[in-house]
């Protein structure tokens, strides 16, 4: 019987207390590399390990509010403000941007130079899902600037859900051309030749830009890499030292090394933002 009551004691004493793993990161699957790259250096140099969870920013979300588990979260716009539209998200810092561009087969076999070639005849273009993609809400912007959006889109034979897929396809050959972030273009630049989109063409800064209860005001021409730290946190300042590193300079250095466009600011350790802050829902 003692022995017994000794083990209750244990079982007791155990009872309440919540065994606190790494720190969780969601990452859209864009940024995983860059993550990845700036996990390693941290757990080095801190000591301190950090777990990952991949998927697209907009099951993120999905997951993070369903769930309420979780530490940061890394996402391109317009994810971070829909984190904060929904309570999910404690503090946000904004850390790089993406800049899209063409990518073609290696050697540019189309001799393809810009937004307007996308409209030759024949051409096999491919492009992500605007229902998925925030790119594919980008593009026909880009394409009505060049007054040739009815032309281009004739070429199109198929949209993906993220840019992953449809760069593979044109590194494949299925594909002449398509649209994605240069961080995309730059994992594949050992098959892919990026060329840029003419200046005119992109869109323009307070112009281009939609509201939406989902999502807040959200300006296309600078869309945000950002990690947040989460309200259903449990170890805060754990994600909060964290987020602190990726958005040093020797973590947007990671960024920048991987083809991402810096970030609009140029304010370090403080949260930042390329758009007028949603208020939070009461």
């Amino acid at each position: 019987m003692c022995r017994l009551a000794v083990v209750v004691a244990l079982l007791l004493a155990g009872c309440g207390k919540e065994e606190k793993g790494p720190p969780l990161c969601y990452v859209g699957g864009t940024m995983r590399p860059a993550l990845e790259e700036l996990v390693r250096l941290y757990e080095a140099e801190k000591g301190q390990k950090i777990d990952l969870d991949y998927g697209d920013s907009g099951t993120l979300v999905i997951r993070i509010e369903k769930s309420h588990k979780g530490d940061l979260c890394v996402c391109h716009d317009p994810f971070p403000n829909a984190l904060e539209i929904k309570g999910l998200a404690r503090r946000t810092w904004t850390v790089a941007t993406l800049t899209p561009v063409i990518v073609v087969p290696k050697g540019n076999p189309k001799k393809i130079t810009g937004l307007r070639d996308l409209a030759q005849k024949g051409l096999r273009l491919g492009l992500t899902d605007e229902q998925y993609s925030t790119l594919g809400h980008i593009a026909p912007v880009m394409f009505d600037k060049a007054q040739l959006r009815k032309e281009i889109e004739a070429n199109v034979v198929t949209r993906t859900r993220m840019g992953g897929e449809v760069a593979n396809a044109v590194a494949l050959g299925q594909l002449d051309a398509t649209l994605v972030w240069n961080a995309v273009a730059f994992i594949r630049r050992d098959k892919l030749t990026e060329v840029p989109i003419e200046p005119q063409f992109h869109p323009q800064p307070g112009v281009d830009a939609v509201t939406t209860a989902t999502f807040g005001h959200i300006d296309m021409a600078a869309v945000r890499v950002a990690i947040s730290t989460l309200q259903c946190s449990k170890q805060p300042e754990a994600a909060t030292a964290f987020a602190e590193f990726v958005n040093s300079p020797r973590g947007r250095a990671v960024f920048a090394a991987r083809g991402y466009s810096p970030a609009p600011d140029t304010a370090i350790g403080t949260a930042s933002s390329s758009a007028p802050r949603p208020s939070q829902p009461k």
